[in-house]
């Protein structure tokens, strides 16, 4: 006798029950080239700074800059040649006042040079070089870990690990990468089916399943494992679906789930695990099964492929993303029905095209896979709804992901910042810029929330969130470094940070008004970096980054972080959520 659906749970119960069987997810170290798409485990720190050098950032001539003060289109000043720099090499010579160096784009910059002259501004004259324009020191060049500090946080865990981030980690030399790992089991079901490349008989058709949903996985950042068409024996099927649950944490079966006499996958569920439902209010989904086998999780599918990829995008893509640690993300749009809906008054995720503001719909039935491919996204039905009229204005979930960021901080550095952003259930993207790029950014709608010091009042437009206080002061190795400040090697700041300002009046209640900068910096763990290696003394920072680097520390001030936002946000979700967890973190 088929089975029955007596019972059929919503959508919310079912996706309730499913996340409350996830695991949490493995570690696994892999090969950079494979680590795209993966879900980074670890947090990235650059042990180096990119550039590792000087260079130049145009073709023309190394130059000290002094040298162009005068040079103008009609009086060009006459400087002397002393050699090349060419590409990937060290330089062999020095450029002295009243000599240039040939440089190309990318050439370490020579000894003595603090600017490129371009090459459409000088002309060769044998040994002479003739510059038309000035230049300012650092003008064509760039600086030394510029791109990327030595001690700065690059990447969290639970990052995407996207063109950009594989990008980055090369630019690191890192050869792999510590990523989280969740084995997802895939297989479909049915004597008609045949793999693609095989010979179709009467009545088979080509197998798809397989091929979506492992891509599917895969976007959403575990390892789909394959194991292929698994035929309507119990048997065999048993065997098989054990099989999957004792090498992956999760089993995903296509097909042969509802209640008809020759659908194998219910009962082999009874048989050999525990059936925790069958069957959803959804439409297509309907005869979605879930249950456990040897404790495995055990999600079926329906075995049309639009039913399929729908049920995998409202329960297994969530279950996925919350062993992972991720969060989903993507185009949403709204727009006018072109058209009146009719539906059975079930929950429905109905496949839609959309043309400017008109949406219409192009379903062909859950078994159509050109459906999919006619579709731009999907319009949410809910339950009890059996009538949408022409010109209703509805909401659409689009098809094409985008990782978008459910946060832009923008402004100071702060440890306290990075750990928010790491703890947070949230995908927050830090901007180091300082407090005054980060209010710009702010006003022109790139950052949500700009990070300042300093700050005494809150600009027009603005809403002043109180943070917290950070003590600041000199971080060094030895006292030998405090005792000859005046000689020590510093670290100083990037112009556009507020700490640029208050180390200097720092330095000059010490006395000193010409400090020694070696390097400028963006980040706290950068300066602690820095005086770590050896490459400077003294620098001026977080009492936090001191203490991660193992360096001593002389507090010198109290500091306040605050943060700025246009109003109208205080109302989102993610604003909510980060000024909670600012107010329980500044409270520890």
């Amino acid at each position: 006798m088929p089975k029955e659906f007596r019972t059929l749970i919503p959508l919310e119960e079912a996706r309730s029950i499913v996340l409350s069987h996830a695991p949490r997810s493995g570690l696994e170290a892999v090969p950079l080239p494979e680590a795209g798409g993966r879900v980074l485990a670890e947090r990235i720190v650059s042990g180096m700074d990119v550039p590792g050098f000087a260079r130049a950032s145009m073709d023309g001539y190394a130059v000290q800059s002094i040298d162009t003060l005068e040079a103008r289109e009609d009086r060009p000043i006459s400087l002397k040649l002393v050699g090349g720099v060419p590409m990937g090499a060290k330089p062999e010579v020095q450029v002295g006042r009243g000599e240039v160096a040939e440089v190309s784009t990318g050439s370490m910059m020579p000894p003595g040079a603090d600017a490129v002259v371009m090459i459409e501004y000088s002309q060769a004259e044998g040994d002479r070089v003739l510059v038309r324009r000035p230049v300012f020191g650092g003008e064509n060049v760039q600086a030394a870990g510029s791109d990327i500090a030595l001690g700065e946080v690059v990447l969290f865990p639970g990052t995407r690990l996207a063109a950009r981030e594989i990008g980055v980690l090369a630019a690191l030399g890192r050869e792999t990468v510590s990523v989280r790992r969740l084995k997802v089991g895939v297989a479909s079901t049915g004597n008609e089916l045949v793999r693609p490349g095989g010979h179709l008989g009467f009545g088979q058709i080509y197998d798809i399943n397989s091929y979506t949903v492992a891509v599917a996985v895969q976007d959403c950042g575990a390892t789909a494992i394959p194991y292929g068409i698994l035929p309507d024996v119990q048997e065999e099927m048993a065997r098989v679906l054990q099989k999957m649950a004792f090498e992956c944490d999760l089993i995903l079966v296509s097909g042969s789930t509802s209640a008809g006499a020759g659908d194998m996958v219910y009962k082999v569920l009874d048989s050999v695990g525990e059936t925790i439902f069958h069957g959803v209010n959804l439409k297509p989904g309907k005869p979605t099964i879930f249950g456990l086998i040897d404790g495995k999780p055990s999600l079926g599918l329906p075995g049309y492929p639009t039913s399929a990829l729908t049920v995998f995008g409202e329960l297994a893509a969530p279950f996925i993303r919350r062993s992972l640690g991720t969060k989903a993300h993507g185009y949403s749009a709204k727009g006018r029905l072109a058209g009146p809906i009719r539906t059975e008054g079930r929950q429905q995720m109905l496949a839609v095209g959309i043309s400017r503001d008109q949406v219409y719909t192009v379903d062909k039935g859950s078994g159509s896979i050109t459906t999919l491919a006619g579709a731009d996204g999907v319009l949410e039905i809910p339950s009890g709804t059996e009538y949408l009229e022409k010109g209703t204005v509805v909401d659409l979930k689009l098809y094409s992901e985008l990782e978008v960021p459910d946060l832009v901080v923008a402004g100071e550095n702060s440890a306290f910042i990075e750990r928010l952003a790491e703890d947070l259930p949230l995908q927050i993207r830090l901007m180091n810029t300082g407090s005054l790029r980060g209010r710009m950014y702010l006003e022109d709608g790139v950052a949500d929330l700009a990070c300042v010091s300093g700050l005494t009042e809150p600009p027009a437009g603005t809403v002043l969130i109180k943070g917290y206080q950070r003590e600041l002061g000199l971080i060094y190795r030895d006292e030998a470094a405090l005792q000859s400040l005046a000689g020590s090697r510093m670290v100083g700041w990037h112009r556009d940070y507020s700490l640029k300002s208050v180390f200097e009046r720092v330095l000059l209640d010490l006395g000193i008004s010409h400090p020694k900068y070696v390097r400028a910096a963006k980040t706290h763990s950068s300066v602690a970096a820095a005086v770590s290696a050896g490459w400077a003394d003294v620098g001026f920072g977080e009492r936090e980054a001191a203490a991660e680097a193992g360096l001593r520390f002389k507090p010198v001030m109290n500091d306040e972080i605050l943060f700025l936002a246009r109003p109208g946000w205080l109302e989102d979700p993610a604003a909510k959520s980060f000024i909670s967890a600012l107010r329980d973190l500044s409270r520890d």
